[in-house]
């Protein structure tokens, strides 16, 4: 069996100013936790996501979006939904860096790729 992994305590006390605080920002109380003590624990599973550099984050998508990115994601030996979207947001990211935009300058001012390009095309019909 497995060695379990002991769990991270943290203990963070709200305070009647921190809750007035966020009930004179709008939030409502069900936003925010209650006056006094709480403790929360930090699951093993949470150290490995921050130790892969990973941040939740929650965001609002079009629900089509998230439909095809789940259909996408019961094909057999298809990766979960949400890493399919962190990946094409990756490669949108990597596509619009300098060394891209870099790339495509070069090509656009290579004469002779130009020229090849010219010809090429008027072969085609």
């Amino acid at each position: 069996m497995g060695k379990k992994v002991k769990e991270k305590e943290f203990v963070y006390e709200m305070t009647q100013e921190e809750y007035d605080e966020g009930l004179a920002k709008g939030w409502d109380a069900d936003d925010m936790l209650s006056v006094g003590k709480h403790t929360f624990r930090r699951s093993h599973w949470a150290e490995k996501l921050k130790k892969a550099k990973k941040i939740k984050v929650s965001i609002y998508l079009d629900s089509d979006v998230v439909h095809y990115f789940q259909i996408r994601a019961g094909q057999p030996n298809a990766a979960p939904y949400q890493t399919q979207i962190n990946n094409e947001l990756r490669r949108v990211m990597e596509n619009d860096s300098p060394t891209a935009t870099s790339v495509e300058n070069d090509i656009l001012n290579n004469e002779e790729f130009l020229r090849a390009l010219k010809e090429k095309l008027e072969t085609v019909k």
